[in-house]
């Protein structure tokens, strides 16, 4: 039972270190080398970085810190408010375009609120027993006798949560009809369902964290490191599908846009014939004939003109 248990162990620490350094890959990845028409691209760098910061906490034992692991941990739920926010603006940013100037306190200003709380909290000591071990830390009763602080965040989390999850759902509403009319398959239609694949992604691991590590520790139950392997297993797999489903998105947009830079080419060459050509052969050569009448009309009335002059 102990082999089993050094083994699970292991698994979620190799589970937490391969999806914290794949998330840091994707976001580094994402700012720095994807090109975009938009900036919407540094906010999805932004994701992927949180996320592989929520993977990295795995790696965190009460060996690997300098402080208690629930002090540590505590720290650390400040930077999961920005996630939503993100995701928001990003979605945001991409259905409406570069004239889109998102005023970012009003999004961020909650997250550094609670940033200064909680490291004022933990500076202080208030309501937080630095002393106690956080090796037997299971239970609500438990936690909230040495850290009322990391009882009461995740609350906020979920609500702030269910705020944005409903506006992301006002938005994608509102432009799916637009974009969804179209028989044909172009860009935004693109954009539109990595947005909502990427929504729908975040929002069943979130539903999935609540169910089995909010509502069991909230109601009085001890929270597993198995339950806690499963979130983090379905946050990794989920991550490669988006990786995946981008790579796809990605690779029909060049084609897109390379059969459009191909028809901008191959149609301009075609308006400046039509331009050029206008009339058909019958209809120049007739043109030609008229000419030449008017020609020779006009040079008989000269010769008219000049004998009734001498006359």
């Amino acid at each position: 039972m102990n082999q089993f248990n050094d083994l699970f162990i292991q698994t979620y620490w190799w589970l937490s270190l391969l999806g914290g350094i794949h998330c840091l890959g994707v976001g580094l990845y994402v700012h720095y080398i994807y090109q975009s028409t938009t900036r919407s691209h540094s906010l999805l760098a932004g994701i992927f970085l949180l996320i592989g910061c929520y993977f990295l906490t795995g790696l965190l034992t009460p060996e690997t810190t300098p402080i208690p692991i629930h002090l540590t941990l505590t720290l650390f739920i400040p930077i999961y408010f920005l996630l939503m926010p993100m995701l928001y603006l990003y979605c945001k940013s991409s259905l409406t375009g570069q004239d889109y100037q998102p005023l970012l306190i009003k999004h961020f200003g909650f997250a550094i609120i609670v940033a200064l709380v909680t490291s004022s909290t933990v500076l202080f000591h208030i309501g937080i027993d630095p002393q106690a071990s956080s090796n037997t830390i299971g239970t609500l009763d438990k936690l909230s006798s040495i850290n009322l602080l990391a009882m009461i965040l995740p609350i906020f989390l979920m609500l702030q949560t269910v705020g944005y999850f409903w506006a992301i759902y006002r938005l994608l509403s509102h432009y799916r009809p637009q974009y969804l009319a179209k028989r044909q398959l172009n860009l935004q239609v693109i954009r539109f369902r990595w947005l909502s694949v990427l929504t729908i992604g975040i929002l069943i691991n979130w539903v999935l964290r609540i169910i089995l590590v909010y509502l069991p520790f909230y109601l009085g139950d001890s929270v597993s490191l198995l339950t806690q392997g499963v979130t983090r297993l379905t946050l990794l797999l989920t991550v490669y599908i988006f990786a995946l489903y981008g790579i796809q998105q990605v690779t029909r947009t060049a084609y897109l846009r390379g059969g459009l830079n191909a028809s901008d080419k191959t149609t301009s060459p075609h308006k400046t014939l039509n331009t050029n050509s206008l009339l058909n052969d019958e209809e120049m050569s007739y043109l030609q004939d008229l000419m030449v009448d008017d020609e020779h009309d006009t040079s008989d009335n000269v010769t008219e003109t000049k004998d009734h002059s001498k006359k």
